[in-house]
């Protein structure tokens, strides 16, 4: 008995076409960008996914002085401020932000102030010492005047519209030809939904990519300045997941539109040579007397 070693999987790559690759690379865009944008937005996992964290240090750092500091004492009263030791650390995303005041415990809300009410509400007449520098309010102050998550919220519905028109790109089929023998062709796509197809991906790239490059240097900027004002007595840090996630996807949006456009661009070559190297229908001879 003959086995066949090929896996039954096997038997459908001759029947995954080109426009299906595309449409792998966005959807796993779209699930990177969605993790991204719903970063800290539950406390399952999601906090994980972050853009900025802001935290008190055990101890704080003595600054490096300068001759440009007109105010070399700031940093004492920033240490005694922040004496009380306080555990609390707050991440911060596009849609939500979350506080953890033990380790692996979070909780999350979308906007500071339900975080800060809960801070008072347990807290009592201490709660000023679970926050003595109001990183809760930091957090909240760079979410609703940095972050913006409009662009990301507009690119995943256009790979998705993408996505749509690229399912409606033929497969393989079969035909019968001039003599009958069935045979297995795959027409060209429509060329103006292809090019459709190509506008609204490009747009998704740029929206993508504009949007991560502002998570990026809003986040760097963020934590340089969280960290200064703060005299050593607070750190800031980027989230790595977030940018991983940001620029992968980001990354996965360029490579379907470079893709896309290749096959158009292929398709116009082999469209001009099949008119080019079309036969002409033969002329007719002139009669002869």
């Amino acid at each position: 008995m003959d086995i066949d070693p090929a896996p039954a999987w096997m038997k459908f790559v001759p029947f995954l076409g080109y426009h299906h690759v595309l449409m792998i690379f966005l959807i796993i865009g779209i699930a990177l960008q969605s993790i991204n944008t719903a970063g800290c937005t539950t406390s399952n996992n999601l906090p994980s996914v972050y853009i900025l964290s802001l935290s008190y240090l055990p101890s704080a750092t003595e600054p490096s002085s300068s001759n440009i500091q007109l105010n070399p004492n700031i940093s004492t009263t920033f240490s005694t401020i922040a004496s009380t030791h306080s555990q609390l650390e707050v991440r911060v995303s596009y849609l939500g932000i979350c506080i953890s005041q033990v380790t692996s415990q979070w909780l999350c809300a979308h906007d500071a102030l339900t975080l800060s009410n809960l801070i008072k509400l347990y807290g009592g007449p201490e709660s000023g010492e679970h926050d003595p520098l109001n990183l809760i309010w930091v957090g909240g102050r760079f979410k609703d005047a940095v972050l913006f998550p409009g662009l990301l919220l507009t690119a995943i519905p256009l790979a998705f519209l993408a996505i749509l028109l690229l399912a409606t790109f033929p497969g393989w089929h079969e035909e019968e030809d001039a003599a009958g023998e069935e045979k297995e062709v795959k027409p060209f796509p429509s060329r103006p939904i292809s090019y459709l197809a190509l506008s609204v991906l490009l747009a998704a790239s740029l929206f993508s990519v504009i949007s991560i490059f502002v998570q990026h240097v809003a986040s760097a900027t963020g934590s340089t300045m969280v960290e200064a004002l703060s005299y050593g007595t607070a750190k800031a840090k980027v989230g790595a997941a977030a940018m991983i996630l940001g620029w992968v996807g980001a990354c996965t949006y360029i490579i379907a539109a470079a893709g896309l456009w290749i096959m158009i661009r292929s398709i116009e070559v082999l469209s001009s040579r099949f008119v080019t190297n079309r036969p002409s229908a033969p002329e007719s001879e002139p009669l002869q007397a």
